[in-house]
């Protein structure tokens, strides 16, 4: 199978290097890479030609937001049977796109399949509420199983529902900065597609400038984050699953308090504040970087 890989990057050239030399090490070689850039310097075409005499890679250019640049990918690749769309501070295992290939080979009607995320030693993945077996995913286990920087995508798929949401994700122009990949796998659950999760599949996520939890920078990452989360709840899910995704984050917030962790009950209040304004379509005032 062609396996062809996206990926929207901003300013961090050493990262991108990492990724691009792990898609260089894989046993199913990439047909094609477009790196498409949103910075405003020279380091990543720099990284990008450093590369085209070991990967089939190019660089392209887009407007700001990480569902644009993956849409302008999506429409720069030549043909593929399945594409990736990695973060850069992501990288792969050797087998990770032969995984992903057998995986599709194995169920030919499945229009997506999410990788499981992990850590590096001192630093673990953000998102790691992964199940710890093959399943297909449905509108619950999508939200707990699936990321958008683990999911790999059928040519066929992305024909029938289409690309990214720009309105959604990190950099939009919107305040949703979070649930696009979750949004596309709802709406193509929706026509018909079955999604599957393969905890063999692994991808390895860096973090190198994650802050720390009693940093406003956190609190201000978890708001923005949950305002997408509460945004495709309300495009997606009745009201009742819209009034569970906020009293949970509420709860923990009351528990955390009660336990005299001040700093865990904050970040829970901003999270369930966040998806409440994603919910009503009201941003209120909030914490500021």
């Amino acid at each position: 199978m062609n396996a062809a890989v996206v990926v929207s990057t901003i300013g961090r050239p050493q990262l991108l290097d990492r990724l691009l030399a792990s898609l260089h090490e894989q046993t199913l070689r990439p047909s094609d890479v477009v790196v498409v850039d949103q910075s405003d310097d020279g380091d990543t075409r720099k990284v990008v030609d450093s590369w085209m005499d070991r990967l089939p890679v190019r660089r392209s250019t887009s407007a700001r937001g990480l569902s644009i640049g993956r849409n302008v990918g999506i429409a720069a690749l030549g043909d593929y049977d399945f594409v990736a769309f990695p973060d850069d501070d992501t990288s792969y295992l050797p087998d990770t796109l032969a995984q992903a290939a057998a995986a599709f080979a194995s169920a030919p009607a499945v229009g997506a399949i999410s990788g499981r995320l992990v850590g590096t030693p001192g630093r673990p993945a953000q998102f790691t509420s992964f199940a710890d077996r093959r399943m297909r995913l449905d509108h619950r286990t999508v939200w707990t199983s699936a990321i958008e920087n683990c999911c790999f995508f059928r040519r066929a798929f992305l024909r029938a529902v289409g690309g990214f949401d720009e309105d959604l994700g990190v950099g939009a122009a919107s305040p949703w900065q979070s649930g696009e990949g979750t949004d596309l796998l709802l709406r193509g659950m929706k026509a018909g597609w079955p999604i599957l999760f393969d905890p063999r599949i692994v991808i390895v996520e860096y973090n190198p400038e994650l802050p720390s939890l009693g940093e406003r920078a956190y609190h201000v990452k978890a708001r923005r984050y949950a305002r997408g989360t509460g945004r495709v709840f309300r495009r997606h899910h009745g009201i009742g699953s819209q009034v569970r995704v906020v009293v949970r984050p509420l709860a923990a917030a009351a528990l955390s308090l009660a336990r005299g962790r001040r700093a865990l009950a904050l970040w829970y209040l901003q999270r369930a504040i966040g998806r409440i304004e994603g919910i009503t379509g009201r941003v209120l005032s909030g914490p500021r970087e």
